[in-house]
């Protein structure tokens, strides 16, 4: 085989085998992180064509519930596809050393796969082989879908292509792909987790497709508290399966925050976690630190490939990874037109020749999760798990109101609870006031309303961390009766250290927020400004302190947001003006940090990026 390896990596290990390619773990030489690199050496342009796809798929995806592509070249030697190192051991490895998961963390990989699901299918991408094998646990407990070598289009048919076990009905009769067919494989390894074992226990491919596709949904064997969630996911007909993977996710964290609390996630990821440290010896990365062989640690091939690997015993990658069933079946399958991942490493026989003769093409990869690398285990410590930012649905009803469209921002992996709680009150603080003005608007209006007023709440979240927070809530609404009225913008910056919701003291220089001060912010603005007309309506030159301040209340109680405040993004800092009513709904302009970083605080000014 030609041992081709990118310039500007070093190669650390090879971490899987096949007869297309392999795998290494690797280390990028200019900036030192890990990366696994997956080689595609022959030169038949079928399978170069397919890795390619793989490669132009991943780099259409952003989302942390998905594996990152960092690179992909291609040369006369072959290709290479360059992706973020996974610090972690797969589901499958999870399932084969415990049997299953607790609800809690069963539902926290499923709203994970479900929203890097909902990342492909927003850009138009089925996986189309959605199993525990393909889905990672990190250190942390937060889990990351890989291996989209077989994935399409939405709404392409073709071959009967997946693995039999979390096929969809629809996918064995060949029709169109979809995203409820994901939905569906989704819900299959839901009930696995929580069951220790398939939805439908049929050995042999006729069997699995029987029961797919006409079976009774074995859903009342599951703990009640997560019936209907199964009973949803495993729909025969994908009309009946929740309209989205996005919204199942969200289906799903209502059921799961009404049965076990509000911490419900971050329990999930705790125990996830635990369980992963289980199975730290089969981090890739420690047997290389130990000296030890890491094989196809993490992959299908499970616990007890894993602990011979962590032995040290030779071979683990091409023995363990097939589960004791015979390479010759893998070999047939092979030829099916699997994805490009499952060429390069060899192939998972999980079933038998007859899947082949019934014209079903069983996909996977023998060592999947040679992927998933780890760095060296480090002691922990009170700042061992990251702090994530995520968005989640408002399910509280609220009388007067539709609030079935709206979202917010929450904290997780906060060790102190009480700080935790601060930064989301202060994430949540924009919503809160909106949904209290609503309310009493709509209480108060004359003549009474006849239906409720709609209140959706867009979040976008800009820095999320390591020291500060900043998200920016978008709240269109459509009142009870006709208006002339929209709601603002409104940001929200927390302290991610104290949980202190930051105002303009906490942000801007004291001198800065003097007429002198704003007149050189003004000034610093105005090359930026793009639309004239608004920025005389938004803006109102000069600007004063007390607009960087809370108003007076419109609707209720509640202080009224500032009329111009700070949203802290990757790019810039974004100055917005946002007025209550329809005079100025929203105008940004962004302002690079080293055109404001001097009129800024200095603690502020050490949390940005350079």
């Amino acid at each position: 085989m030609n041992e081709w390896s990118l310039p500007g990596y070093v190669t650390l290990r090879e971490l899987g085998r096949g007869g297309f390619g392999r795998v290494v773990l690797a280390r990028h030489e200019a900036s030192g992180t890990h990366v696994a690199i997956k080689y595609l050496t022959v030169t038949d342009e079928r399978f170069r064509t397919e890795f390619r796809e793989e490669a132009r798929i991943l780099r259409g995806l952003d989302d942390p519930n998905v594996v990152r592509l960092f690179e992909y070249v291609e040369g006369s030697q072959g290709a290479a596809i360059v992706m973020e190192a996974i610090d972690g051991v797969s589901l499958r490895a999870l399932l084969d050393e415990g049997g299953t998961l607790e609800p809690e963390a069963a539902l926290a990989v499923l709203k994970g796969s479900l929203l890097g699901l909902w990342a492909a299918h927003d850009v138009g991408v089925v996986h189309r082989d959605y199993k525990p094998a393909n889905v990672m646990v990190d250190g942390d407990g937060h889990s990351k879908l890989i291996d989209f070598g077989i994935a399409v289009r939405s709404g392409v048919a073709g071959q009967i292509i997946g693995t039999p076990a979390y096929m969809a009905p629809e996918q064995w009769a060949g029709a169109p792909a979809s995203p409820s067919t994901d939905v569906y494989a989704a819900t299959c390894v839901f009930f696995e987790c929580v069951m220790g074992r398939k939805p439908y226990p049929g050995d042999t491919t006729e069997a699995l497709r029987a029961q797919h596709t006409s079976g009774e949904i074995p859903a009342d064997q599951a703990p009640p508290p997560i019936q209907a969630l199964i009973y949803r996911g495993l729909a025969k007909d994908p009309a009946d399966r929740p309209r989205s993977a996005l919204k199942f996710a969200e289906e799903l964290a209502m059921a799961a925050a009404a049965e076990y609390g509000p911490e419900w996630e971050s329990n999930g990821w705790r125990r996830l976690a635990e369980a992963a440290a289980g199975l730290a010896a089969l981090f890739p990365f420690a047997a290389l630190v130990a000296g030890t062989t890491p094989g196809a640690a993490g992959h299908a091939g499970g616990a007890a490939a894993g602990k011979a690997a962590a032995a040290g015993k030779a071979g683990a990658v091409g023995k363990a990874g097939a589960a004791g069933k015979a390479a010759a079946g893998g070999k047939a399958a092979a030829a099916g037109g699997r994805g490009a991942l499952t060429k390069v490493l060899g192939t998972n026989a999980g079933m038998k020749a007859a899947a082949i003769a019934t014209g079903v093409v069983v996909a996977g990869s023998v060592t999947t999760a040679a992927i998933v690398l780890s760095q060296p285990k480090k002691t922990k410590t009170a700042a061992a798990a990251p702090i994530r930012v995520e968005l989640a649905s408002y399910n509280r009803p609220v009388a007067g109101l539709d609030l079935s469209d709206a979202r917010y921002a929450h904290v997780s992996g906060v060790r102190d609870a009480a700080v935790q709680r601060k930064i989301d009150q202060g994430l949540f603080a924009p919503l809160d006031w909106a949904i209290t003005a609503m309310q009493k608007a709509s209480a108060q209006h004359q003549p009474p309303c006849t239906k409720p007023t709609v209140l959706r709440a867009r979040p976008e979240v800009g820095m999320s961390g390591p020291r500060l927070a900043s998200v920016q809530y978008a709240l269109p609404i459509t009142f009870c009766a006709p208006l002339d009225f929209q709601m603002p913008r409104v940001n929200a910056t927390v302290d991610l250290r104290t949980g202190k919701a930051l105002t303009a003291d906490d942000v801007f220089r004291p001198e800065t927020l003097t007429s002198s001060g704003l007149a050189t912010l003004l000034k610093r603005v105005t090359p930026h400004v793009t639309d004239q007309g608004l920025y005389q309506v938004c803006v109102q030159p000069p600007m004063r302190r007390e607009d960087f301040f809370p108003g007076a209340p419109v609707f209720s109680s509640q202080p009224h947001p500032a009329r111009v405040s700070a949203f802290f993004t990757a790019k810039g800092m974004v100055l917005s003006w946002s007025h209550v009513g329809s005079e100025c709904p929203y105008y940004g302009i962004t302002l690079a940090y080293s055109e404001v970083r001097d009129l800024l605080t200095p603690q502020i000014a050490a949390a940005l990026p350079a």
